[in-house]
């Protein structure tokens, strides 16, 4: 790979963080380590050409990390080129790229960048904005040799490269670039015209668009107006503009303007105008879908906004709608696994919900942790989450909840274990039913032996159903009654035998019950 691109790889990594991850700072030393040690092989001229990130003249695959952000970026911020020359500063590669990294402001021709460039006295980088100002280092060819000048002329000499092919202004050692694509290159480089007032209007002109340089100075405005709104606090205005660029771009599929869309879709792709669109969602219940495909679009970082929608709504109604969108995205995993850490028990408790839900197995370890949360309502949460995973490693991480000391908590930890059906299931519940004290989580351990249906849940059953022989230890008709109703619901032909030699027990209840589940379980049968 040219040395040349594999510091445009390395800057745009570093961009990246500073953008996604500014308080990673040892993947940043890292990545400016590297840019110093690239520069001292020549010089780099980083530049755009139709919406693509250019080293000296040649495109930089996307596919490498950070290549889209700086794209975006430089295209934001109406950068022309960048300029690095051979052994290049490590403190002006750290503050151009700084720089870069801060919120584009629409409709400034790069006023905003090229001021903070200037403050930061580079004397081996340039950044070229608008029409080709330089600020920073610059070349003169005066001072320069015959022979370097003929170098420079060529794209030789260390940080006098060529602007990239595209470029509107000039560069040291060349002339005023004129071709017949300079219309279309022109166009990409150009300050925006002035936002329409109308979104209807302009999102209307751009479903007209057809070709790639026309639909990038429409969707320019598009981002302009948004960023506006979302200062003015026009959240409809917002969350519209979103849901039509998704639409947009879906509909541009893999043709000529999937760029221009793809790259204002990184532009507006950040937490302020996600965490409106998901808000909307709740609030428009008409365009609830159209806002959902929005924050799919967005991954993650969709998920995310929903995430923070969730932990703060104030109604029942809002929290459904946000929980459900999370379900339906299958997405924000790693996010809610940070919420279970979370001081709200609020928060860890819908947290869990989600992540059994969504049936995340990773969570596993995480979920089980919550058995020593102070509130029994997150305990209960995170059983509940754990049974809906329904693994082996689910149900014995299960077993600690049978001995908590809410009793909600011990239920919901019996029917998580039932939902496991492992080999130990029935063996677990019944040394539990042995130990439990309390009549609700018995007549659910009970219950729960039944759904199990394995032989040797039904033996159980059976032993629990049957009379006592010896007067005084005759067993509660509660329990017997229960164990009987859990045959009927285990319907296998031990259980079906068992409740025929209990149909005429002494006791009445127990009677009567025997012959409900039997006539249940022939019904059963007939319908099956």
């Amino acid at each position: 790979m040219d040395f040349s691109v594999t510091f445009a790889r390395h800057f745009s990594r570093l961009v990246w963080l500073l953008l996604h991850e500014p308080a990673n700072v040892g993947e940043q030393k890292a990545a400016l380590r590297a840019l110093v040690t690239i520069s001292k092989e020549g010089g780099v001229t980083l530049g755009t050409r139709e919406m693509r990130l250019l080293a000296n003249g040649a495109a930089v695959p996307e596919a490498l990390s950070g290549v889209p952000d700086l794209a975006a970026q430089l295209i934001g911020h109406s950068v022309q080129a960048i300029e690095v020359a051979r052994a290049a500063a490590a403190a002006d590669l750290l503050g151009v790229a700084r720089a870069l990294a801060v919120e584009p402001v629409p409709g400034d021709d790069g006023r905003a960048i090229r001021e903070k460039v200037a403050a930061l006295g580079a004397t081996t980088v340039t950044v070229r904005v608008g029409e080709g100002v330089g600020v920073g280092f610059d070349l003169d060819m005066e001072m320069l040799s015959h022979e370097e000048s003929e170098r420079a002329a060529a794209g030789g000499v260390a940080g006098a490269s060529r602007p990239a092919a595209g470029g509107t202004g000039t560069s040291v050692g060349a002339s005023p670039i004129v071709s017949s694509e300079s219309e279309g290159a022109m166009l990409d480089f150009a300050a925006p015209r002035a936002p329409r007032d109308s979104l209807a209007e302009l999102l209307d002109e751009l479903r007209k668009a057809q070709s790639p340089n026309a639909a990038a100075r429409l969707l320019d405005e598009v981002v302009a107006i948004t960023d506006q709104s979302v200062r003015d606090g026009q959240l409809l205005t917002v969350a519209d503009a979103y849901a039509a660029l998704v639409r947009g771009e879906e509909a541009a599929g893999d043709g000529p303007l999937k760029r221009p869309y793809s790259m204002a879709m990184r532009r507006l792709t950040k937490p302020t105008v996600l965490r409106i669109v998901a808000q909307m969602l709740a609030q428009r219940s008409a365009r609830e879908e159209e806002y959902f495909n929005a924050l799919s679009r967005a991954g993650d970082d969709g998920a995310e906004a929903l995430i923070e929608q969730l932990t703060t709504a104030s109604s029942l109604s809002d929290r459904r709608t946000y929980f459900n969108a999370l379900v339906r995205l299958n997405t924000g995993v790693p996010a809610l696994i940070h919420m279970l850490g979370d001081a709200r028990w609020y928060v860890v408790r819908n947290a869990a919900d989600l992540l059994g839900e969504m049936q995340v197995a990773e969570a596993e370890t995480p979920l089980a942790d919550l058995f020593r949360h102070d509130d029994e309502r997150v305990r209960r949460a995170a059983a509940a989450a754990l049974g809906k995973l329904a693994t082996p490693r689910a149900s014995q991480l299960l077993h600690q909840a049978l001995r908590d000391s809410a009793p909600q908590v011990r239920t919901q930890a019996v029917v998580g274990i039932v939902a496991g059906k492992t080999k130990q299931a029935a063996a677990v519940l019944g040394e539990a039913l042995e130990a439990e004290t309390d009549s609700e989580v018995q007549l659910a351990i009970l219950a729960a032996l039944g759904r199990l249906a394995s032989l040797d849940a039904v033996q159980r059953l059976i032993k629990l159903a049957e009379p006592e022989g010896r007067l005084f230890k005759k067993k509660p008709v509660g329990h017997r009654v229960a164990a009987v109703q859990a045959l009927g619901e285990a319907r296998t032909p031990l259980a079906i035998n068992a409740l025929s030699n209990l149909l005429t027990d002494k006791e009445k209840e127990v009677r009567d019950a025997a012959v409900r589940a039997v006539r249940n379980s022939a019904a059963a049968k007939a319908t099956a």
